[in-house]
């Protein structure tokens, strides 16, 4: 992989990953485009790193408040003691919808695999992106974090099982269950992001120990560098516009984009 496709496709994972479009989806498209005929594990983990750290920085507040609630059991002043309870609820909701995508992951390993190899099946899956958008694009629900319940993030969590086959956005599922749920066009995108974290982590970890046996050379390291560094950058920026569109309610753009591009992909395969 050259320094210019390892640029290029960092960008597109950072974008795609956040952006309701399908970052897996993209990276088979693009990676296929660039002439790879399958992308290096390593640059995948590195790039996906990236994207991690893009929205940890981007909701660094909110991480701060939950680590802080972790070793923290108890503060003096009155509003000290609601956040602490408030950023524990967080974690739970967290958890919660982070299982059903857990499971489908283990469980579904070989076959998510396989989608990664058809174009055609790409293309219908950034389709069937565009509907979801499309039909939630008007919703504009009132819920914020407190009242937000289990029931809430465990159909948030299993609307994300969806985008483990590339072409199905994950912040795309996830915010418009978010906004089908009632949740605010704020709070919808805001625990989106929250909740991909520890799929993003979980699957960097597990694909990373993976590597151990297959070191890279040198050169090879500094390009899948380059793409986690631009992965964080572009990923950063679209988080933020992501926020900006779901709360004017533009999503009929990304909903008529994930339409297009998956009808001229499956014309391409």
């Amino acid at each position: 992989m050259s320094w210019l496709v390892g640029a290029v496709l960092g960008i597109v994972q950072g974008a795609t990953e956040f952006l309701p479009v399908s970052s897996s989806g993209h990276l088979v498209i693009f990676s296929k485009l660039c002439g790879c005929a399958q992308l290096p594990l390593v640059f995948v983990v590195i790039t996906h790193f990236g994207t991690l750290l893009a929205v940890v920085a981007y909701y660094r507040q909110d991480f701060a408040r939950v680590l802080r609630s972790l070793f923290v059991w108890s503060a003096t002043a009155p509003g000290q003691q609601t956040q602490l309870v408030a950023a524990r609820r967080l974690v739970g909701l967290l958890i919660i919808g982070t299982i059903p995508a857990a499971l489908a992951g283990f469980l579904l390993e070989e076959q998510i695999e396989n989608l990664f190899d058809s174009l055609p099946a790409v293309g219908i899956a950034l389709i069937v992106t565009g509907l979801i958008l499309l039909a939630v694009n008007w919703l504009a629900g009132r819920k914020e974090q407190r009242q937000t319940t289990a029931f809430d993030a465990l159909l948030i969590g299993t609307a994300q099982v969806l985008a483990l086959a590339p072409g199905i956005s994950r912040s795309g599922t996830t915010i418009a269950a978010g906004l089908a749920r009632g949740l605010h066009r704020d709070w919808a995108p805001r625990f989106a992001f929250l909740l991909s974290t520890p799929v993003i982590l979980g699957g960097t970890v597990i694909e990373g120990i993976r590597l151990v046996q297959n070191p890279l050379g040198w050169q090879q390291l500094g390009v899948h560098l380059l793409g986690g560094l631009v992965a964080a950058i572009s990923g950063y920026f679209a988080v933020h516009l992501v926020v900006r569109v779901v709360r004017a309610g533009n999503l009929i753009y990304f909903s008529g984009y994930c339409i297009l591009v998956g009808i001229i992909t499956v014309v391409m395969g």
